[in-house]
């Protein structure tokens, strides 16, 4: 089935590609392989999960129908939040406080992981620590410093709260009213650190084949799965599914259910000309990311070589590149920051993100052998990387943190493929509406 917001004409050229060293071409599958665990997907929910399975000794085939980091992975804001986009009390009420905690515990041991990987696979991926959630109104500010209370009683877990009248000191605008910076958040090129990853599995003896569309996997024997792509074949003892929007290219009724529980999501993103030192140290003296709380929010940093890179909107009907939004995110870019009126933009891009109903996370398994992990909804630099481990722990026998993830509920986006893009974009009009008010 074509799927037209994963065409390549639909996803223009961005900063993070014109910025990387040229890509090592990795070779399509043409002929049948046997491996203990066949991942599904070039981003980095299938490349944790690879490396995680290959450094236990596992013998790992990724598969990835068009490039290594074509997706989100590769095209996404670049900020690191140990967080999941739900919310920590959408897992309280689901799961209970106590296991809302390992859940909490999982993500900010995941964003430990992903900078321990950095260092010990030498990954030259711009990683700066620092990241600031900011409220655009005096409203905002409360959930802000509920949050703050919460996190320091229940999971003790300490940010800084930062004032209006200290905010000129991170953030170059008068727009925001307060904000909560945490140290253990951060940014990084993206597709710089996708990239690294790959180069890590191989390392670790990994095997990659990109532009390998997987069309269909089924039970083979009593104890393996085979995956068929158009030009060969993999035979796994386990097969996991980290293909996010992409499962629902696949032939099955398995993959259409979870197709079914995910939505395509555009949102887009803009990269200006370098700053000068004075421009960049006016608009972001410490160098942190920075995002509002709105429910559809701005988030911007700045680039190793001091662009701005500023991003917000989305589209729910799955389109990566709508006509004006590159117009649209200019405006935005300076409402927050007026002084850059004379800075011309270089790039603007698109992308397409999965989100579930509760924007919680997705993990699972179907048969005892087949995995799949969606739903990341917009946050998954940090979440991938815990995608990447409760799979592989899962795999190698112990599935008590993937069962905890197992536990969340997820329904089925309502109106089918058709209607359900338009039907939560009516709903979230109702968020912006509050938004703006």
């Amino acid at each position: 089935m074509s799927i037209p917001y994963l065409e390549d004409a639909a996803l223009p050229h961005s900063y993070y590609e014109a910025s990387v060293e040229p890509r090592f071409a990795y070779p399509s599958l043409t002929d049948a392989v046997s491996c203990d665990v066949c991942v599904v997907g070039g981003g980095l929910a299938g490349l944790h999960s690879a490396l995680n399975l290959a450094e236990r000794g596992y013998q790992v085939v990724l598969l990835e129908a068009r490039r290594i980091g074509w997706g989100a992975s590769g095209r996404n804001g670049g900020h690191v939040i140990p967080e999941y986009a739900c919310g920590m009390s959408t897992l309280e009420a689901a799961l209970g406080m106590d296991d809302a905690r390992r859940c909490w515990t999982l993500a900010r041991e995941g964003g430990n992981n992903l900078r321990a990987r950095i260092s010990r696979y030498h990954i030259a991926c711009d990683y700066q620590a620092g990241h600031l959630e900011a409220a655009v109104s005096p409203r905002h500010v409360q959930p802000l410093r509920q949050w703050q209370a919460h996190a320091a009683r229940h999971y003790d877990y300490h940010t800084r709260y930062i004032s209006r009248e200290e905010m000129p000191q991170f953030v170059g605008t008068k727009r925001y009213h307060g904000g909560l910076l945490d140290m253990d958040g951060g940014h990084l090129h993206p597709l710089k650190f996708t990239l690294g990853m790959a180069r890590a599995l191989v390392e670790a003896g990994g095997a990659i084949y990109e532009g390998s569309a997987v069309r269909s996997w089924q039970a083979h024997d009593s104890t393996d799965v085979r995956i068929d792509t158009a030009q060969g074949q993999v035979k796994a003892r386990h097969l996991v599914l980290a293909s996010n929007v992409g499962i629902q290219s696949m032939a099955g009724a398995l993959p259409k259910r979870l197709a079914a529980r995910i939505l395509p999501v555009g949102t887009w993103i803009i990269a200006t000309a370098p700053l000068s030192e004075e421009l960049a140290h006016s608009v972001l003296p410490t160098g942190a990311a920075v995002a509002d709380n709105r429910t559809v929010l701005d988030y911007f940093r700045l680039s190793a070589d001091r662009r701005m890179i500023f991003g917000g909107g989305c589209s729910y009907l799955g389109e990566s590149t709508p006509a004006g939004y590159a117009a649209a995110l200019h405006r935005g870019m300076l409402k927050v920051f007026p002084q850059l009126e004379s800075v011309p933009v270089d790039y603007t891009w698109g992308g397409v993100i999965d989100i579930s109903m509760s924007r919680a996370p997705d993990f699972g398994r179907l048969p005892d052998n087949v995995f799949y992990l969606q739903g990341f909804s917009g946050s998954g630099l940090v979440a991938t990387a815990v995608a990447g481990r409760v799979v592989a722990e899962a795999i190698a026998g112990a599935r008590e943190n993937l069962d905890l993830f197992a536990r969340l509920a997820h329904r089925p986006f309502p109106g089918g493929t058709l209607l359900r893009g338009p039907l939560t974009a009516a709903g979230m009009a109702w968020h912006r509406l509050r938004d703006l008010l």
